[in-house]
């Protein structure tokens, strides 16, 4: 019996392997037939009829709002009557339920589709101990001995649990589809995986077989998401018909015993949720099916619970909550993904900059990342996932270490684009080699000069660290960029996460709110239910806050260290925290939340009263508008930078990947979600000054 030797792919006609196993039960030989398609794009698409969200909620009476869920259906709430549940039908029963109603795919779609039907697998690998033969038989001529490939035990494991007892399966598998021999080969194939994985009929992923009480997990996970809705505008609330109505209410305790909690821990503990890079995979295809030995939930329900069970910060316990808070940020729905990385596996113009070369060491491929995205976007968002504690030793400080997940709760609870501390402008920057320096243009603001202990729990768990930061005379000092220090000091601690800078229904507290009930904390030394309740999204994952010179107060992941500088990048929405290493060089510690420094105020003239910032969220991007305190005028452009300059106006857009404003050039047709008037050139005009330095 000889090894399998595989053909040649066709490239012109866009050929992919498909694995056809073969029916057995669990302990048979595994047995494929390996066949050769050509991967066609839709020739058309289901489409989608419905209303807009925006023309939809023009149909609706008072008091009723209409957004969309993480799965693509349109949820009506009404969110002034507590005691009216949610809907998936419209309040009027005369509206068209096209007009709202998600169109299906059916089975008779497929030719509309693709060719051929199959399903992706999304595990891990796994280690090269306990590897097995996997059976390769002959299409021409069945009676051929089998020829045969080594495979590892999960990818076993994994295709023993999936093959059906009665036909075949289909699948696209990694390890086997593409010939992992052949370096040109796998460059080409790993560059079609924004293809592979959307236009499978489903993507699995595989976690490995059932133990740990993952059964008892799942189910719990199952039924919770049940319960629960989750909205791309970052909002949750029960589910239509749910059975247990007050579940997703931050402040509910669950009935969950501790062997439930346990359950759910082991389970986030698999491999397959220490790579954060699978969560691509899993992000490209709306038909994902998690399974865990014979058990599955579809993964749109798993994303949904965690995401709600994250915001239950004050009711979670310290195990359960410090697994999830590390890892739910690759959780959001497309558009609310910061992870921008997450992002370049859908967009073709991004994945056509990268050459996948598997002879470079993975930092290198981590950095041409980082200047795609430079190149196709003008941004350098992706440095809100370097940290100084999760950087591979041998990379330069400005690359991101996706195999880690992210170090605190700073960037990952920013979830939704809510910032702009670069205040939409374009990155300039460029690689200086061989040295391996990215060179960026950059305003530097403050020096940080005290550093508190590292903090992970919540506002109850850390509230000794909470109460000696907090400033001595909370009603009458006055912090450094104007209004009282101690309402600089609770939005630090909450992240921005107040009601003051949004409009329209939102669940979270008021600035004002959260200084009265800190305040009266503060002054008896004692800690009731409501002020945890309150303060829900101050928590804290190996984090520590800081304060500079100047008197600017923040919060960023572990590593710094007093004089560390912290500076605003052009094209960054994060300021970011910079270690002098002289010779106008830095090293990158990581982003960080500073009061005073989140909406480009670094870049821009100070906001005249009685003119204010604030971010009214659309289709999960915060848009920077500007509302008279006095009168309540709202304004879209920011009455400090003037009229756009000649030939550039700005227009609305569908793409979920971009915000649904943008910027278009009428000469050549060129979309940016940069501002042409906050360039490098225009912001010196204005008397900013910016550097030049180089991140080593």
């Amino acid at each position: 019996m000889a090894s399998y030797i595989y053909n040649e792919l066709q490239v012109k006609v866009g050929e992919l392997r498909l694995v056809a196993l073969q029916p057995g039960s669990y302990h048979d030989i595994l047995r494929c037939n390996i066949v050769h398609c050509p991967l066609l794009e839709p020739g058309a698409a289901v489409k989608d009829e419905r209303l807009p969200v925006s023309e939809l909620q023009k149909t609706l009476s008072d008091g009723w709002i209409v957004e969309q869920t993480l799965d693509g259906r349109y949820l009506f709430m009404s969110p002034r009557n507590s005691g009216i549940p949610n809907s998936w039908k419209h309040s009027d029963a005369n509206c068209d339920p096209k007009a709202y109603e998600l169109p299906k795919r059916s089975a008779d779609d497929g030719s509309l589709w693709h060719v051929p039907s199959y399903e992706a697998l999304s595990y891990t690998w796994g280690t090269t101990d306990d590897e097995e033969h996997f059976y390769v038989t002959d299409l021409a001529d069945p009676t051929r001995t089998p020829s045969w490939l080594r495979i590892r035990a999960n990818l076993a494991s994994a295709l023993r649990h999936l093959r059906y007892t009665d036909r075949q399966r289909t699948l696209w598998v990694d390890a086997i589809s593409i010939n992992q021999a052949n370096i040109d080969e796998r460059g080409r194939q790993v560059k079609r995986m924004s293809q592979i994985y959307p236009l499978s009929d489903n993507v699995i992923i595989w976690l490995g077989p059932e133990s740990e009480d993952s059964t008892h997990a799942l189910e719990t996970l199952q039924y919770f998401s049940e319960q629960v809705e989750y909205i791309i505008s970052h909002r949750w609330g029960d589910a239509p018909n749910a059975q247990e109505r007050d579940w997703w209410r931050d402040g509910h305790a669950l009935p969950y015993e501790k062997k439930t909690w346990k359950s759910i821990v082991s389970l986030l503990h698999r491999s397959w949720f220490e790579r954060v890079w699978v969560l691509q995979e899993a992000l490209l295809c709306n038909r994902v099916l998690l399974q865990c030995g014979r058990d599955s939930i579809p993964w749109v329900n798993m994303r949904k619970a965690l995401l709600v069970l994250r915001q239950k910060t004050s009711v979670l316990p310290p195990d359960f909550r410090g697994r999830l808070f590390t890892y739910a940020q690759g959780l959001m729905a497309s558009p609310l993904a910061s992870s921008e990385h997450l992002l370049l596996w859908t967009r073709n113009q991004i994945v056509a900059k990268i050459e996948v070369d598997y002879s470079i060491p993975v930092w290198k491929t981590y950095s041409r990342l980082v200047l795609a995205e430079k190149e196709v976007y003008q941004k350098l968002n992706m440095l809100n996932h370097c940290n100084i504690i999760t950087r591979c030793e041998g990379y330069p400080s400005w690359v991101p270490n996706w195999d880690q997940p992210i170090e605190g709760a700073n960037t990952g609870y920013l979830s939704i684009r809510r910032f702009y501390a670069s205040a939409c402008s374009s990155a300039v920057a460029k690689l200086i080699e061989p040295a391996y320096h990215l060179q960026v243009a950059v305003r530097y603001v403050v020096t940080i000069c005290r550093v508190g202990h590292n903090l992970t729990g919540t506002f109850a768990e850390v509230i000794d660290e909470i109460f000696d930061w907090a400033p001595k005379e909370p009603r009458s000092d006055i912090y450094v960029s104007g209004g009282l220090s101690i309402d600089a000091y609770v939005e630090v601690l909450v992240r921005g996460r107040t009601s003051d800078r949004a409009l329209g229904n939102n669940p979270c507290p008021s600035i004002r709110r959260l200084r009265e009930l800190l305040t009266q904390a503060i002054a008896s030394a004692e800690l009731d239910d409501e002020v945890a309740r309150e303060f829900k999204d101050c928590f804290f994952v190996n984090e520590c806050l800081f304060t500079t010179r100047e008197g600017y107060l923040g919060v960023s992941a572990k590593g710094l260290r007093e004089d560390d500088e912290v500076s605003v990048i052009l094209g960054c929405d994060f300021p970011m925290i910079l270690r002098p290493r002289g010779s106008n060089r830095y090293e990158l510690v990581g982003p960080c939340f500073v009061h005073g420094l989140m909406l480009g105020e670094a870049l821009k003239p100070p906001l005249e009263p009685p003119w204010k910032d604030v971010l009214p969220v659309d289709r999960g991007w915060a848009l920077s508008y500007f509302i008279n305190a006095q009168t309540g005028e709202l304004l879209e452009s920011d009455p400090r930078l003037g009229l756009l300059p000649t030939g550039w106006e700005e227009v609305t857009t569908v793409d979920p990947f971009l915000p649904p404003f943008v910027f278009k050039n009428k000469g050549n047709g060129q979309i940016s979600m940069n501002d042409p008037r906050m360039s490098a050139e225009a912001i010196k005009q204005r008397g900013i000054v910016l550097e030049t330095i180089e991140l080593i």
